[in-house]
C-alpha cells in the first residue's frame, strides 16, 4: 500500500487514492499495525508514513505524545508473542519467519495514565527476526540485520532485547554493531533504555549462573564499545552504558518458555503470562519514575524517522561486519596497509621525479628518437621497481597475518581482498608512472614544437609587417586606418594558433575526495556537494 501511494504522486490516479491516509489513520486508531519498514524492498515509504501519521495527529487534536517501545531479537524467539501477551495486541505469530521489516502499532493510553506515563500513545514496533536462515546465504546479510537493528533502536525510547538462551552470542554481535553505528553517526540524539528479556529460563535456581553470564555479556559489550570509541576517536565514550541506558540489576528479566513440552500437543505454560505481566508492570513503573524522559509528538517523531533513516542509509562501512571486534581488527590492518601503501608510493614517486627531470633535460635536443628510447628504458626500469615494491608489500601482509595479536584470525576472510588490493595498487601506480613519463616526453616534444612554431610565426609576422610597411609607404593612411590594417593582418596570421584545453580542476578534486573517503563517515556530505567552487561562498560554520 505504501509503495502504491508513493508511486501515485506522479500519476493521474493520485486524486483517487488521496483519501487513503485518512482511512489508514482510522485503522491505526482501531488497533491495526502500519508497515514502517518494507521488509522486501528494505525501504521506508516516507511520504506514505508521513501522511498517515499526520492525519492521525489531526484526528487526536494534535495531542500525540509518543512512548516508543520496540522488541528486537533473533528469528523465532517469540518477539511478536511477547508484545501480544504484554499489551493484548495481535501481531501475526507462527513458527519460522512471519514478520518482515518493521510494523508499528498505536495503543491509546487511558486518561488516568496519561499524566503518569507522560504520553498519549504507546507505539509498539515489532521487527523482523535477525539472523534469518533465509538471508544467511546472502553476501550482505550482516548489513541487513545491522541496519534494521540500528534503525529501530535509534527510534525507540524503550528497547526490549529478546534473547533465547541458545542465541545470546548472535544478539551480542548485533548490539555491538548498533552501538558502533551510533558513534559513527555522531549526534544520534536519543539514549534508549535497554531491557534484556531472557526466554526459556527453566529454573529460578539458576539465577546465580545467569547473573554471571549477564555480567560477562556486559563486560564484552563494554570492551567492544571501547574498541569502537577508539576507532571513531571518541574518548568520552568508555562503556556500553554511555550509548544505551542499561542497569544489569534492574533491566534483566527471566521468562519461562511459552509451552510445557513440545508443541503442538504441549499445554500453555501459565508461568509465561505471569512473568510477562510482572515485566510489563515493572517496565511501566520505570517509565513513570524517569523524570528526564523526553517525549516527542508525531511531527517530531516523523522528522526523527527521516533523519535517522538517512544516516543509516549513508553508513556503508561498519554495517558490513559481524561485530565490533572484527571491525576493529579490520581497521587496524587498514591503518598498517595505508602506511605500506604510502611507503610504496613515496619510493616510486621519488624515482619518478628524477626520471621526469632526465627526460625533460635530455641534451640530445635534435633527435627525438633518442628521447623516445630514453622514455621506454625508464618505463622498463619503473616496472622493475614497482614489481620489487609489490613483492615487499606482499611479504609485509603475509607477516601481518602470522601475528598472534590484534585479532588477526577474525579477518582471515579478507586476506585475499588485501592481496588483490596490492595488485590493484601496483597496476594503478604503473599506469600513473607511465602516464607521467609520457607526459614528460610529450612536454619535451611540445616545447620543441612550440619553439619551432614560435620561430615560424615570428618569420611570418616579420614578413607580413614588412609587407604592410611597404604597402603603406606609398599611401597616405591615418593612424586609425593603419591600426585597422595591422589588426586585419594580425588576425589572418594567428587564426591557426589554438590555446590549451581548460581543465576542470574542482571536478577532478571532488572525484578524488570521494574516492579517498569512500569508507569514512563523510559519504553523505561528499555526495551532496555539487561544485567545490560554491563551497567558499557560504558563511563558515
Amino acid at each position: 500500500m505504501g509503495l502504491t501511494y508513493e508511486f501515485s504522486n506522479s500519476t493521474k490516479a493520485a486524486d483517487q487514492i488521496a483519501h487513503l491516509p485518512v482511512v489508514a489513520a482510522e485503522m491505526l486508531l482501531d488497533g491495526y499495525p502500519l508497515e514502517l519498514l518494507d521488509g522486501d524492498a528494505s525501504n521506508i515509504p516516507e511520504r506514505w508514513v508521513t501522511d498517515v501519521l499526520m492525519e492521525l495527529h489531526k484526528k487526536v487534536g494534535e495531542k500525540s505524545r509518543l512512548l516508543v517501545l520496540t522488541v528486537l531479537g533473533v528469528q523465532s524467539t517469540g518477539k511478536s508473542t511477547l508484545l501480544n501477551t504484554m499489551f493484548g495486541v495481535q501481531f501475526p505469530v507462527s513458527s519460522g519467519r512471519c514478520t518482515r521489516g518493521a510494523y508499528m502499532l498505536f495503543l491509546r493510553v487511558g486518561e488516568d495514565m496519561k499524566n503518569e506515563l507522560n504520553c498519549d500513545f504507546i507505539v509498539l514496533i515489532d521487527t523482523e527476526g535477525l539472523k534469518s536462515p533465509h538471508l544467511a546465504e546472502l553476501e550482505d546479510s550482516y548489513e541487513h540485520d545491522n541496519q534494521l537493528a540500528t534503525f529501530v533502536i535509534g527510534l525507540s525510547d524503550v528497547i526490549i532485547i529478546n534473547v533465547a538462551m541458545e542465541n545470546s552470542t548472535e544478539m551480542k554481535d548485533v548490539l555491538q554493531i548498533a552501538t558502533h553505528a551510533f558513534l559513527r553517526m555522531k549526534k544520534v540524539g536519543k539514549k534508549p533504555v535497554c531491557h534484556f528479556v531472557h526466554q526459556n529460563v527453566a529454573a529460578v535456581s539458576a539465577s546465580a549462573k545467569l547473573m554471571t553470564e549477564r555480567k560477562h555479556l556486559l563486560d564484552q559489550l563494554n570492551e567492544m564499545t571501547k574498541y569502537a570509541a577508539e576507532m571513531e576517536r571518541e574518548p568520552s565514550v568508555k562503556a556500553f552504558t554511555d550509548i544505551l541506558t542499561y542497569d544489569m540489576e534492574k533491566n534483566n528479566w527471566n521468562i519461562p518458555g511459552l509451552w510445557r513440552g513440545t508443541p503442538p500437543m504441549a499445554p500453555v505454560n501459565t508461568g509465561y503470562s505471569e512473568a510477562v505481566a510482572d515485566f510489563k508492570k515493572n517496565l511501566l513503573e520505570m517509565v513513570q519514575n524517569e523524570p528526564n524522559h523526553e517525549i516527542s509528538q508525531i511531527p517530531e517523531f516523523l522528522e526523527w524517522i527521516k533523519s535517522l533513516w538517512k544516516a543509516v542509509k549513508y553508513e556503508n562501512f561498519i554495517f558490513s561486519f559481524r561485530n565490533t571486534l572484527v571491525a576493529y581488527a579490520y581497521d587496524n590492518l587498514c591503518k598498517e596497509f595505508s602506511d605500506w601503501e604510502w611507503e610504496f608510493r613515496k619510493e616510486i614517486l621519488s624515482w619518478q621525479t628524477q626520471a621526469e627531470l632526465e627526460i625533460s633535460n635530455d641534451e640530445n635536443d635534435s633527435d627525438l628518437c633518442d628521447s623516445d628510447k630514453l622514455c621506454d628504458s625508464k618505463k622498463l626500469e619503473a616496472s622493475d621497481k614497482i614489481t620489487k615494491q609489490q613483492k615487499m608489500m606482499d611479504m609485509k601482509l603475509q607477516d601481518y597475518y602470522k601475528r598472534k595479536d590484534r585479532h588477526v584470525n577474525l579477518i582471515e576472510k579478507y586476506k585475499t581482498d588485501f592481496f588483490n588490493s596490492i595488485k590493484g595498487l601496483a597496476k594503478e601506480i604503473q599506469h600513473s608512472v607511465t602516464n607521467k613519463l609520457d607526459c614528460a616526453l610529450d612536454l619535451r616534444k611540445s616545447s620543441r614544437k612550440a619553439r619551432e612554431i614560435q620561430m615560424k610565426y615570428r618569420t611570418v609576422i616579420e614578413e607580413q609587417v614588412m609587407k604592410l610597411l611597404g604597402d603603406c609607404k606609398h599611401s597616405t593612411l591615418t593612424d586609425e586606418e593603419l591600426t585597422q590594417e595591422f589588426e586585419k593582418m594580425w588576425t589572418e596570421v594567428i587564426v591557426n594558433v589554438s590555446g590549451l584545453k581548460e581543465q576542470n580542476i574542482s571536478a577532478n578534486i571532488l572525484m578524488q575526495l570521494r574516492k579517498n573517503f569512500l569508507n569514512r563517515n563523510v559519504a553523505e556530505e561528499l555526495q551532496n556537494i555539487g561544485d567545490l567552487k560554491e563551497i567558499g561562498k557560504c558563511p563558515f560554520e
